[in-house]
């Protein structure tokens, strides 16, 4: 990082809240979330510091009460022009869609959401039965007069009040089948979209919804929670500089074993709608977990899969949708590589894998341990790199990082850059350093399930479209 301007020092904020000064100097392996510049006393330097936090925008304090970054909190600004005001202080308002009782993703995304203090739910369907409904809200202090059983009603509902009291943010959390239909309700009602993949059960359901987003992309972010974990994004930068040369090869598994058995049949009720063709698509597992697979090997490579040649199943007797399969890829590049996906692989858990490798060496990435990146050269040597500060060269995964090396940070906190991303681009303060997987990444993740899909009903290689 380039030295700050002398003018201004770095305080770091001590553990019983005692500031401490640094050198005028940023040092090499500055942590930026630890510390914060000081307003100036004087009007003269004022537009100085004002510029200085443009030109370094990953530097924001840490506080028991959630501040941005990019905030002036001095008496040269007048309120309504401080940069960063109002994200603080009024935080993006989210109304839920799902997310009730027996829900997987919707307590992870309000945990994540909430984690920065940017985001806050204030409305929500969480649940078609009004039971249920009632008790997420009321769990969630989320008012009656704010919940309803239904998705649509509530948009209307929401849509209707007060611009500075409405929800500003829809999120999706239910069921693939709710997906289109409340995604398009929403952008059609202005308000902006974060939605659970799959974007909709295919690419024909996913129109309407696409059409709407084309006038305002900026407005649309997709939950591919794992593009949110900082090392991914060392990795891609790693890559892109040329540490392991022309690629070669890509390599991506994702097993589970969570549906070795029938748990559909087993009051599981995941399982019931993951494996029930009418609410999750015509896709199971590829549709669920291969797409992960998928657009990992992507955002890492920088290039798209143009082909796959894919062998998918149902293992499980009398399930309907694929719970295991593998596919050959042909990269756009040239490469050419494997992706297995599975969910009955009995005692596995979540092993996300991928690797790739090139003319010069390798680079490896698993989930399970996802704080560190394996770097081998052509000789086979191996480096480690882990997720602190002094080790790292990405600005953006930097910037997703949230404690020192060696502390581990995990599902939720990845989830939560995502949300602290668009919450900055929806506030206007500026563009989080990491890209955000919008619109395009949901079309990209349904066009390779076709193609699996019917490559494995032809047994031939099959395009995948662009």
């Amino acid at each position: 990082m380039d030295p700050l301007p002398s003018a201004f020092l770095l305080v770091r904020l001590g553990r019983r809240g005692c500031r401490s000064k640094l050198p005028d100097r940023a040092p090499d392996d500055l942590y930026e979330t630890d510390f914060i510049m000081r307003p100036p006393k004087s009007a003269v330097k004022h537009d100085l510091f004002l510029a200085i936090l443009s030109r370094y925008p990953l530097i924001f304090p840490v506080t028991q009460k959630p501040v941005v970054r990019n905030y002036c909190n001095c008496l040269h600004c007048p309120v309504e022009e401080s940069p960063g005001k109002g994200l603080a202080m009024n935080p993006v308002r989210m109304a839920m869609i799902g997310g009730g009782p027996g829900s997987f993703m919707g307590p992870v995304h309000r945990r994540a959401a909430s984690l920065d203090g940017l985001v806050r739910l204030v409305a929500g369907a969480f649940s078609p039965d009004e039971a249920r409904n009632r008790r997420t809200a009321e769990e969630t202090d989320v008012p009656a007069t704010r919940s309803s059983t239904d998705a649509i009603a509530l948009l209307d509902r929401e849509a209707a009040l007060p611009e500075d009291e409405r929800a500003e943010l829809v999120s999706i959390v239910a069921p693939n089948h709710v997906h289109a239909e409340v995604a398009a309700a929403a952008l059609k009602r202005g308000f902006a979209l974060f939605c659970e993949k799959p974007l909709a059960r295919d690419i024909a359901e996913a129109r309407l919804v696409v059409e709407l987003a084309a006038s305002q992309p900026e407005r649309v972010a997709m939950a591919y929670t794992y593009q949110g974990y900082p090392m991914v994004h060392e990795a891609r930068a790693l890559i892109a500089a040329g540490a392991i040369g022309d690629l070669r090869r890509v390599s991506a598994s994702y097993t589970q074993g969570w549906l070795a058995e029938r748990a559909e049949q087993q009051g599981n009720a995941q399982a019931a709608w993951r494996t029930d063709p009418t609410r999750s698509g015509a896709s199971g597992c590829f549709g669920d977990i291969g797409v992960h697979a998928q657009t990992m090997i992507e955002f890492l490579s920088g290039e798209p899969i143009a082909e796959v040649m894919a062998d998918i199943q149902a293992a499980v007797p009398g399930r309907r949708l694929d719970d295991d399969g593998g596919v050959l890829l042909r990269m756009a590049g040239g490469a050419r590589g494997a992706l297995v996906a599975s969910q009955v692989c009995a005692g596995e858990q979540n092993r996300f894998e991928v690797a790739l490798f090139g003319s010069k060496g390798s680079l490896r990435w698993a989930q399970e341990q996802p704080s560190q990146i394996i770097l081998t050269d052509a000789a086979g040597r191996a480096t480690t790199i882990s997720a602190n500060p002094a080790m790292m060269t990405d600005p953006a995964a930097r910037a997703a990082l949230r404690l020192p090396g060696g502390h581990p940070e995990g599902y939720i906190e990845a989830l939560a850059n995502l949300y602290r991303a668009f919450a900055w681009r929806l506030r206007g303060i500026g563009e989080c350093p990491f890209p955000l997987p919008g619109i395009d990444r949901g079309l990209s993740s349904l066009a390779f399930v076709e193609a699996v899909l019917e490559s494995s009903r032809t047994r031939g290689w099959i395009a995948v479209k662009s």
